[in-house]
């Protein structure tokens, strides 16, 4: 080939090459934007709203709230007392912000999002495992509450559209005015069942809907450990607590949720979300001892506040079989713990 011409043949090759690698570098940088955008608008508003509501639970569950609420409002309310309506609001909240996070945020094809949703879902509905109409919520009625406080501002002609919670007070001027377009919802049974319930009670024994409210605050805590996992902040400070089912002493809710889900792999390197790391302190150590014991693990880094580890290995070994392997080691590990 003629020297003259090896040149241009050279620069016009690398000069693709470098197109390519700069398009693919645009595309994935315009794809985390994306991401970033969503997790701010969908993710982080879910998070606050899961936590605010599993830690009002806990607190009517195990601890002393009812009784404290119960002195402070001891007079009835046609329409419930504030307690009891700031306790509804938290619920539709949640419902609200769990909704838009299913139809535009970035977990929407996650399958540990998707299955705790729905085992949440099953939960507010199921009547054989939970008597009494309390706390007893349809997916037409989660859907209805969640729209009447989580409502779409700003263009509606946007692409990523932007939704915004109204306020307590809004809430309850809403709940006590009979023109609202939700008045005919604040009416249903679940919510005055649910208000009614909660104005009863002085102690979470007496609470109808007990059993249900236990399982819902423990299937909220492994939800929050998990988008904690993935988006790699923690929306509250220490670890979280669990409520006790009734008959199970001191047990938190058994869950797939103490089991370790990869977040990210590359060659060499996994990083695993371990749920148990954020509310059991004490199982850092036994979890470095068992990855230690792996064969090819050159180093293990944990962090409890993320409740995740990475761990190195040999750089030969498929990531994915490696991860297999870690799988299994902290599965058998903590079913010996």
């Amino acid at each position: 080939m003629n020297p003259a011409l090896i040149f241009p043949v050279v620069s016009a090759l690398v000069a693709s090459v470098w197109s390519v690698w700069t398009w693919r570098d645009e595309q994935q940088k315009e794809r985390q934007l994306k991401r970033d955008q969503e997790s701010a608008l969908f993710v982080n508003s879910l998070m606050l709203a899961a936590e605010e509501l599993q830690m009002r639970l806990y607190s009517m569950l195990e601890e002393d709230e009812l009784a404290f609420y119960k002195k402070e409002y001891p007079e009835e309310y046609k329409f419930g007392s504030p307690y009891a309506i700031e306790i509804l609001y938290r619920f539709s909240q949640y419902f609200g912000w769990a909704q838009r996070n299913y139809r535009y945020g970035p977990y929407t094809n996650d399958p540990r999002v998707i299955e705790l949703v729905r085992t949440i879902g099953e939960t507010f509905e199921n009547r054989s495992k939970f008597s009494g109409d309390a706390f007893r919520f349809t997916i037409d009625e989660r859907v209805s509450l969640g729209g009447a406080v989580v409502r779409r501002e700003g263009d509606l002609t946007a692409l990523i559209p932007t939704f915004e919670s109204i306020t307590l007070f809004q809430f309850q001027e809403e709940m006590i005015d009979k023109s609202s377009k939700h008045a005919p919802l604040f009416q249903s049974r679940a919510v005055r069942s649910t208000l009614a319930a909660i104005d009863r009670a002085d102690r979470p024994e007496v609470l109808e809907g007990f059993e249900r409210l236990a399982v819902l605050q423990n299937l909220l805590v492994d939800l929050l450990t998990y988008l904690e996992g993935m988006e790699g902040f923690r929306v509250s400070i220490g670890s979280r607590r669990r409520a006790r089912l009734r008959g199970s002493s001191d047990q938190p809710l058994p869950s797939a949720a103490t089991l370790a889900t990869v977040l990210h792999h590359t060659r060499g390197r996994i990083r695993m979300g371990i749920p148990r790391l954020g509310w059991d302190e004490s199982y850092a150590n036994r979890l470095q001892y068992l990855l230690e014991s792996v064969d090819n693990v050159s180093s293990i880094r944990i962090s409890v506040i993320a409740a995740s580890v990475v761990i190195n290995f040999s750089p030969e070994i498929p990531e994915m079989e490696f991860a297999r392997k870690l799988e299994k080691t902290i599965e058998e590990g903590f079913s010996a713990a």
